[in-house]
C-alpha cells in the first residue's frame, strides 16, 4: 500500500460556510471516534450490493470517499486483485486508518485530497469509480459527476450511492443537524446528471441499508465514449 502527501490546502469542490463545518472537518473528527466502525456497519449492505454490480478487472479503481478502507480493501482483495486501486478522501485522519487497514495490500494507493481538484496519475483512467456518503457533500454536484465521467476509461462505470436524497425523508435534516452544508437531489437529478456527463446505461436502484428503511439510492452509468 502507498500513500501519498496529503494535498488538501483548498478544498474548492465542498461548501464552505463560516458559520458551518465543512466536510473535511467532520471527516478528521468522526476517524477518530465511533462513527468509522458506524460506517462499516450500517452501510456495508449496500456497498455490497453496489459491487456485485461491479465486474471483474485487472484495471485501475478509484474510490471518492474512503471511509475507514472496508470498500476498498474489499475491492483490492477481490474485484481488482489484478488491477490496482486508488482511494481519496477530504480528510487525512480517514487516509490513515485507511492506511492501516490496508498496509498488506501492494496495489492500493492512497491520497488526502479534494476529489475536483486532483489528478490521477499521468495515463491513468479508471474502469470502475465508485462513491458512498460523498457527492451531495459538493457544493455543485453535477461538477463532481461530470468530472468523475472525464476520468473513467472506456467502457468504465461511474457508481454513486448516496442515503441523503429526496426518496428518503428521514435525511432532510442532515445538514441542520450536522451543521453542514448538503445538496438534495433527487433520483431523477442524479439520473440527468449522468446523462450530461456523457454517460449511458444509465439506471439506479435502491439498495438495503441499515441506516434507513429508504434504502440506499444507487445510481449507475457507463462510458461508452473514446
Amino acid at each position: 500500500m502507498r500513500i501519498l502527501r496529503p494535498n488538501v490546502t483548498a478544498c474548492t469542490g465542498l461548501q464552505m460556510s463560516e458559520k458551518k463545518k465543512n466536510a473535511r472537518d467532520v471527516f478528521n473528527a468522526w476517524a477518530l471516534d465511533y462513527h468509522t466502525k458506524g460506517m462499516e456497519k450500517g452501510h456495508w449492505e449496500s456497498v455490497r450490493e453496489a459491487f456485485s454490480l461491479i465486474p471483474e478487472s485487472g484495471g485501475n479503481y478509484l474510490e471518492i470517499g474512503v471511509g475507514n478502507g472496508y470498500g476498498i480493501a474489499h475491492m483490492a482483495r477481490n474485484h481488482y486483485r489484478g488491477g490496482m486501486c486508488y482511494g481519496l478522501d477530504i480528510s487525512e485522519n480517514m487516509v490513515r486508518v485507511t492506511a492501516e487497514r490496508t498496509r498488506d495490500l501492494a496495489n492500493v494507493r492512497l491520497e488526502a485530497a479534494d476529489f475536483l481538484t486532483w489528478e490521477p496519475p499521468a495515463g491513468v483512467r479508471f474502469s470502475c469509480i465508485f462513491s458512498m456518503e460523498v457527492f451531495y457533500y459538493f457544493a455543485d454536484v453535477a461538477a463532481g459527476i461530470t468530472r468523475a465521467a472525464s476520468l473513467l476509461a472506456p467502457g468504465g462505470m461511474l457508481a454513486v450511492l448516496v442515503n441523503h436524497h429526496t426518496g428518503n425523508p428521514e435525511s432532510y435534516t442532515w445538514s441542520d443537524d450536522l451543521g453542514t452544508p448538503m445538496v438534495l437531489w433527487s433520483a431523477r437529478e442524479y439520473e440527468d446528471a449522468f446523462r450530461a456527463a456523457g454517460l449511458s446505461d444509465i439506471g439506479h436502484c435502491y439498495l438495503p441499508d441499515r441506516t434507513d428503511q429508504t434504502g440506499t439510492l444507487c445510481t449507475m452509468g457507463v462510458n461508452h465514449r473514446r
